[in-house]
């Protein structure tokens, strides 16, 4: 016992014995020249005098420390060391003090010094150091290219008062000769034409509106990349052997230069005979038929590594990692064929041991793993792998996504790393707009597309929600939104609006006000197919009606609740969920309000709506789209019913007329009319279709014409398209970021004289057609 008591008192006297006393601090500059410790004391974590556990501890705070004092922007360097003496350690953290800024000077240019001092991004007060100043001259070069000054050169000195703690800068330009290019040549091509040249490199030439687009300035940076995609052009054509010198550079005349690309053309090439090697696993025969190149077509480059891809899919897809495949060409220049051997590296069959995940800081790893469609014990395959990517990538929480095999060293077993890196989800806009229905609107919007209710910071569960607040000359709306996309941990979507809307450009005869909620469960059906389920109680209010008002209107003052259920099956094949070029979306409504449900509104109606994009020639597109839709009362409403609608109210009756439909006429214009005071008050049928033809003229901007073409019945099942009207008309369809914006000119065709003129309307946009 006593024995053991000694061994006891031994370790505990060791473990007070390996404890750290901090001896000193010091800081010191790269010259070993001491600071007085009072200028990092906030970045520090220990006193002098203070025992620490062990050294470890002393390590790992002192890193803390270093990172601190990093990201705190005052210092140009940092680090830090422990030295360890007879009576305790000491702590060195070596830095290099920034200045504060006191003054920038600018010498010479043609920009004025209050411009290039936005420009560089300095403020007076502010810590800087050489590397701040470099920054701010790249930003002044890069400001000086924008204005047309593609040579301008940008020098700085600096003065420090290490006593004082400042310096000052001074930025020397030479803005050298303004320049733009006027013309852009291509000699050699006689087998592609210029424009389609043109159209694959980012040098672009100067035009009038280039005040807008900033086309015409010289880019130097960006010359190898245009050389590089006019020969992937030519290759991808057949021209293996094509050959793209530098471009010269003509400034003669610098406002007006001329850039011209020398290209050998060379010989274009058919394919011959594609073969495979090295393939042993499976039938040659079998994997041909992932190769989708026949004898006789252009040789593209790109289509014989679309090969190679298919290959490597095709082992992918069977369990094989690591499957390589190289394209060998055999090229005739004589007869203009090349032979294609594809040399085959089989993989090994692999399964998947673990799925790590890594990367996260704020997404929770189970937001990722469901998104995934390979797990732990299957067989390795390559399109599970390239789905799981994409569907991580559709999320939009990340800049970068990777999802790759590492071999765990235990033969046929791997681990699969998904590695991602975040990127901001929330945002907080705010702006004034105007278009030609809502007039004037300011409007507020905060929003999260990674959002979790359970913690703060409210991030990582990959909920949506949205509040967003607009106040106008004819509108004042709140709406507050949240999505759980998951919901019960099923791919089951529920979500929830409160919104109140008030319009007042309905009419000009009354206003509306609504407010409600709405619970929706959506659940995808197919690859290209959605259901969604929703129940709106919402609450109306026509309110304002003026004394001149149709007695359809004057009925419908008040207050009036809905209750109501639709449900809505969605078809959706197009390219991009934003100005798509090809592809169909197509959905179906059926409604209902009332009855067994409650309120004060009984009726039910069906809507379906459709838009076919076809892409054409010289980048055109055509588009094709449509809606029908009736409604109908019941029970107490239809017993009701006033003047007009059947008993349908007059928030559900249909209208057109508008940006979104019949653009040669006025909001809501469109539909049966009251002949006693004109007031267009709405059917019970609609239909309209609308054919337009978008086509390119330069980068973002887009030209239309367009046919807009419906009707609206008084009564519910009517289509008689008899009392129709139409419209033609131009168009223009910018496509600015977070701001796409419509801008049309119609003209109707076919109306009534009784309330209508025929004269042309102007219709602008924010936003996309359904």
């Amino acid at each position: 016992m006593k024995k053991a008591l000694t061994i006891l008192f031994s370790m505990l006297t060791a473990a007070v014995v390996r404890a750290e006393a901090i001896k000193d601090i010091r800081i010191v500059n790269q010259a070993g020249e001491e600071y007085d410790i009072s200028s990092v004391a906030a970045f520090t974590s220990f006193n002098v005098g203070e025992q620490v556990p062990d050294r470890e501890t002393i390590l790992s705070s002192i890193a803390i420390d270093v990172n601190r004092m990093r990201e705190s922007g005052r210092y140009s360097y940092v680090n830090a060391r422990m030295n360890v003496e007879p009576d305790g350690v000491v702590l060195v953290y070596t830095v290099v003090h920034k200045h504060r800024l006191r003054r920038i000077a600018f010498v010479g240019g043609s920009k004025s010094g209050r411009k290039m001092r936005s420009k560089s991004e300095l403020e007076i007060g502010q810590f800087a150091d050489d590397s701040t100043f470099e920054m701010a001259a790249e930003k002044l070069r890069e400001a000086y290219r924008d204005y047309w000054y593609p040579d301008a050169k940008i020098t700085w000195t600096s003065e420090a008062n290490d006593e004082l703690g400042t310096v000052d800068v001074a930025f020397k330009i030479d803005a050298g000769q303004k320049m733009g290019i006027k013309h852009i040549e291509f000699e050699g091509n006689d087998l592609i034409d210029d424009k389609k040249l043109q159209k694959v490199i980012q040098q672009k030439e100067k035009r009038w509106w280039s005040f807008i687009t900033g086309s015409g300035k010289y880019k130097e940076e960006v010359v190898d990349a245009d050389v590089y995609s006019i020969k992937s052009l030519y290759m991808n054509n057949g021209f293996l052997d094509a050959q793209v010198s530098e471009p010269v550079l003509d400034d003669t005349t610098p406002k007006k230069s001329k850039l011209i690309f020398k290209i050998d053309e060379g010989q274009r090439y058919r394919i011959g005979e594609v073969t495979l090697s090295g393939a042993e696993a499976y039938p040659v025969r079998e994997i041909r038929r992932a190769i989708r190149l026949r004898p006789g077509a252009i040789a593209s480059v790109e289509n014989a590594e679309a090969g190679s891809e298919g290959i490597r899919a095709f082992y992918g897809n069977r369990g094989y990692v690591r499957t390589n495949v190289r394209p060998v060409y055999d090229a005739n220049a004589e007869t203009g064929i090349v032979d294609i051997e594809y040399e085959v590296t089989e993989g090994t069959i692999g399964y998947i041991q673990d799925v790590n995940i890594s990367g996260n800081e704020r997404t929770l790893d189970k937001v990722i793993r469901r998104e995934l469609v390979m797990y732990p014990g299957e067989k390795y395959n390559r399109s599970r792998i390239q789905t799981s990517e994409s569907r991580l990538r559709n999320l939009n929480y990340f800049e970068i996504v990777t999802i790759n095999p590492e071999s765990t060293g235990e033969g046929d077993k791997y681990d699969v790393n998904v590695q991602v890196k975040e990127k901001p989800t929330g945002q907080f806009t705010a702006g004034v707009g105007f278009s030609s229905v809502d007039s004037l609107v300011g409007y507020v919007e905060l929003s999260q597309g990674n959002f979790n209710w359970k913690r703060w910071p409210p991030i990582g569960a990959g909920q949506k929600f949205k509040i967003r607040a607009q106040l106008g000359t004819e509108r004042n709306d709140l709406e507050i939104s949240f999505i759980e996309p998951w919901f019960l941990n099923r791919q089951l979507s529920m979500g929830i609006d409160l919104f109140h809307r008030e319009a007042r450009y309905f009419s000009d005869s009354y206003d509306q006000q609504n407010n409600g909620a709405r619970l929706s469960l959506g659940k995808p059906l197919s690859r290209w197919t959605r259901g969604n389920l929703s129940y709106t109680l919402e609450q109306f209010n026509v309110f304002d009606v003026a004394d001149s008002a149709s007695q359809a209107i004057k009925d419908e003052e008040g207050r009036r609740l809905k209750s109501g259920l639709d449900y809505t099956w969605t078809f959706d094949s197009r390219d991009r969920f934003f100005n798509p070029t090809s592809g169909n979306k197509t959905t179906v409504t059926p409604y209902v309000a009332g009855g067994m449900l409650g309120g004060q509104t009984d009726l039910f109606g069906a809507r379906v709506r459709a838009t076919q994009y076809w892409p054409m020639i010289w980048d055109m597109i055509f588009n094709l789209r449509g809606q029908i839709e009736s409604v109908e009362a019941f029970g107490d409403s239809k017993a009701n019913a006033g003047t007009y609608g059947d008993g349908v109210p007059i928030f559900d009756r249909l209208f057109l007329g508008g940006s979104y439909n019949l653009r040669g006429y006025e909001f809501r214009d469109v539909g049966p009319t009251d002949p006693n005071t004109d007031d267009t008050v709405g059917g019970n049928s609609m239909a309209f279709v609308t054919a337009e033809l978008t086509y390119p003229i330069w980068n973002k901007i887009r030209g239309a014409v367009f046919y807009d073409w419906g009707f609206v019945n008084v009564d519910s099942w009517d289509f008689d398209p008899s009392e129709y009207a139409d419209d033609w008309g131009i168009g223009l369809r910018l496509d600015l970021p977070g701001f796409p914006l419509h801008l049309d000119y119609a003209w109707p065709i076919t109306y009534d004289e009784r309330y209508l003129d025929g004269s042309g309307r102007f219709n602008f946009l924010i936003g996309h057609t359904f």
